[in-house]
């Protein structure tokens, strides 16, 4: 019997340690979330609303030609960087695909 304390306190320690790091995980995940949409907002709404933005129904590969487009409208080559691309490429793809 004393080996089942020491196994369910270790299963509690185990658990309780499991639940932070998914907590802090998912609230990463909303920061990163929260921090594409407002890079979206600032970049993209100079010249589309957000509803055209969010509206849009585009693959990966067709996104990434649409930004690489609207970058070259800008006239500013550094208007996005690589990650920023990545980043807003990947959240339009997946919300697309979670609304479905």
């Amino acid at each position: 019997m004393k080996n089942w304390k020491y196994t369910k306190s270790g299963f509690t320690v185990v658990l309780l340690v499991s639940l932070f790091i998914l907590t802090v995980l998912l609230s990463n995940g909303g920061a990163k979330e929260a921090a594409v949409t407002a890079l979206i907002e600032k970049k993209c709404t100079v010249c589309h609303s957000t509803e055209r933005v969010y509206g849009a129904d585009k693959t990966y590969d067709e996104w990434e030609r649409t930004i690489k487009k609207m970058v070259r409208y800008s006239d500013q080559m550094n208007y996005l960087n690589q990650q920023e691309k990545k980043n807003i490429i990947n959240f339009l793809v997946n919300q697309k695909r979670s609304a479905r």
